[in-house]
């Protein structure tokens, strides 16, 4: 597929792959993932039929950016790219990553308490200009509560009105992939870090059931460290009996991961997920930096 056929260059990918056999006769066969924070932007397709990878893209901002600015954003790559355009996706799953977020665990779960539930966790009340959302995490026995810019979520299903649509907090997809990861390294406890520029998602598991999940703010790579120790030892698990899986904003020549394999032994960067299949261009990118991303196809699958 050639790009200048189907994009209106204004916001420019720092990542871009994908199989050219992937044409608009293909939409309708297939999933789109987005996944949006205050930096990035990024977008996945999967070919539903066999599970496939089949497109990537990642739009990364230097400065931290304001919910306006980030809609601005995602309007000008969806208006310049004809694909991205299209309503006739047969599902589109966006997965917001953000601190606005608590799981409750379904034997307490009331839907009309949505929104005290996320005020609880704020610590404030839910600005007016968001909107609430939930969704079922079976595998946890509980529901995921979040919210999002109002403006974003009516622009998205006036936008994809055609597709099923299904909005996650990040926490989600990246817990789903936490609890897989037992499977694959035959490991009693894990503990999985989504590690960000300036935040860090800390997800503990133990014989498939989740432990602990939650998202930290730090500033400097020994403050990062310090939380993970801190609250490991809440929990009363010593680093040396864990499996430490890195995904996201890292690489083992990195100083962040050079400074938690000082305190772990077992310390690896993790890898993509091996439920899904992917084409040879998507397969050439360090799947451990897109865990999120693939793992938001995943929730529902």
């Amino acid at each position: 597929m050639a790009n200048s056929e189907n994009q209106v260059i204004e916001i420019i990918p720092a990542l871009l792959v994908g199989d050219s056999s992937f044409d608009p006769a293909s939409i309708p066969l297939c999933t789109l993932c987005i996944e949006v924070d205050e930096r990035r932007i990024r977008f996945c397709v999967i070919r539903d039929e066999n599970m496939e990878c089949i497109w990537l893209e990642d739009y990364s901002f230097d400065t931290i950016l304001s919910p306006g600015e980030i809609f601005e954003k995602l309007k000008k790559i969806f208006a310049g790219h004809v694909l991205w355009s299209s309503g006739s996706w047969k599902n589109v799953r966006i997965a917001v990553n953000s601190n606005a977020f608590s799981l409750i665990p379904n034997a307490i779960f009331d839907q009309e308490s949505s929104k005290d539930y996320l005020s609880f966790a704020l610590g404030t009340a839910v600005p007016a200009q968001e909107k609430v959302l939930f969704h079922d995490l079976p595998l946890v026995h509980a529901n995921n509560v979040f919210s999002i810019p109002q403006v974003w979520y009516d622009w998205i299903i006036n936008h994809f009105g055609s597709s099923n649509i299904t909005f996650y907090h990040l926490t989600s997809p990246l817990i789903i992939g936490a609890l897989v990861s037992h499977l694959e390294h035959q490991e009693i406890r894990i503990v999985s870090l989504y590690l960000e520029k300036d935040h860090f998602t800390l997800v503990v598991t133990e014989s498939q059931q989740l432990i602990l999940c939650n998202r930290f703010r730090y500033s400097q790579i020994q403050e990062l460290a310090y939380i993970i120790l801190f609250t490991l030892n809440q929990l009363n698990l010593l680093p040396e009996e864990l499996k430490v899986l890195c995904y996201g904003e890292v690489s083992a020549s990195s100083d962040v991961f050079q400074e938690l394999s000082r305190f772990f032994p077992n310390l690896q960067i993790g890898s993509r997920p091996s439920t899904l299949k992917y084409s040879s261009q998507c397969a050439e990118v360090p799947g451990h930096r897109y865990f999120g991303l693939f793992n938001t196809y995943l929730v529902s699958s």
